[in-house]
This record gives structure tokens, C-alpha cells and sequence, in this order.
């Protein structure tokens, strides 16, 4: 995984934003880059899907997750669109478990897809430029469960994806 390539990508998308506040308007995000946008009925374990047609891509959400749970799907969905659109058409993105002991190398690919994204999401719905000014600015306290929901609720993210988003920046 090119974490590099993966936050360069992110952060040239949110740089040419105008005015970029928070929570980021991921849904905004996704339309400017051309991609639509919208609620789908999709089955209980399935959180999102991308479609790619003829260079234009539809997102599609479970209308049925919470809304942080929405827009890191958006986010992941816009990540496979910028990252991953000559590798597949149609993305579809169940809720799975990464812990099988042995894996095929179709499912470790694809696996290795699913992580892209994800940090394609948590690197632009949690910058980490914004994240550390937010940091600074605050006496959030990272080692409390209270001062965790709220950086989380500032970010309008779960408090699952913004733990691992400091843990991987190495902030906590």
C-alpha cells in the first residue's frame, strides 16, 4: 500500500476545494469529481458499491447505516474511484473480516483494495494537517473515552475510525 500516493491523491482533492470546514462535505467532494451520489436499498451486510460506466462512477450507500457510517462509505467509494478505477467497474463493499487464516491472492488483492480505501477515506475526512490544528487548539484529552467522541463528533466520524486514524498518524 503507497500511503503517500494515497494521501497525495486526498489532500489534492480537498486543495482545490474553496473553502474547506469541518466536518469535510464528503458528499460535495464526491459530486465535484463527477461521480453521483446517492442512497441505495442495498442488503443489511452491504455498506456501499461503486459503479463505473463509461469513465462516469455512481455511489451508492445503505440507506439503513447511521450517518457517519454514510460518509466513510462515500469517502471509501470515492477512494476506490480515484485510486482503483482501471482495476474494476463495480466495487461492492460488504462488511467483512479480515481475519482468515489463509487468504487466495484474489482475496489478498482485493483485501489490499478494501485497505487503500479506507485509508483513502480516513485521510480525507480526517486530514492530517486539520486533525492536528484541531489538536492544538483544543484540551481534547486522547486518552478519555469523552475526549475521543468529541474530536470524533468534529469530524462527524465514528470514534472506531478516529482512533485508528491517530493510531496510524501516531498522534495517540
Amino acid at each position: 500500500m503507497n500511503l503517500k500516493l494515497i494521501n497525495s491523491t486526498a489532500n489534492a482533492i480537498l486543495n482545490k476545494m474553496n473553502d474547506i470546514t469541518l466536518p469535510i462535505k464528503i458528499e460535495d467532494i464526491a459530486k465535484s469529481e463527477g461521480l453521483k451520489v446517492m442512497p441505495y436499498p442495498l442488503e443489511d451486510d452491504v455498506s456501499g458499491l461503486l459503479v463505473i460506466e463509461n469513465g462516469q462512477g455512481v455511489i451508492g450507500y445503505n440507506e439503513n447505516e447511521s450517518r457517519v457510517s454514510r460518509r466513510f462509505t462515500v469517502a471509501h467509494e470515492l477512494g476506490h474511484y480515484m485510486l482503483h478505477q482501471d482495476q474494476a467497474s463495480l466495487f461492492i463493499d460488504k462488511q467483512f473480516k479480515a481475519y482468515r487464516s489463509q487468504t487466495s491472492p484474489k482475496e489478498a488483492s482485493k483485501l489490499e483494495l478494501e485497505k487503500e480505501a479506507n485509508a483513502f477515506a480516513a485521510a480525507i475526512l480526517m486530514p492530517e494537517n486539520l486533525l492536528k490544528k484541531e489538536l492544538e487548539k483544543t484540551n481534547i484529552d486522547l486518552g478519555s473515552e469523552d475526549g475521543l467522541k468529541e474530536l470524533s463528533k468534529t469530524f462527524d466520524v465514528s470514534s472506531t475510525a478516529m482512533y485508528f486514524r491517530l493510531t496510524n498518524l501516531q498522534l495517540i
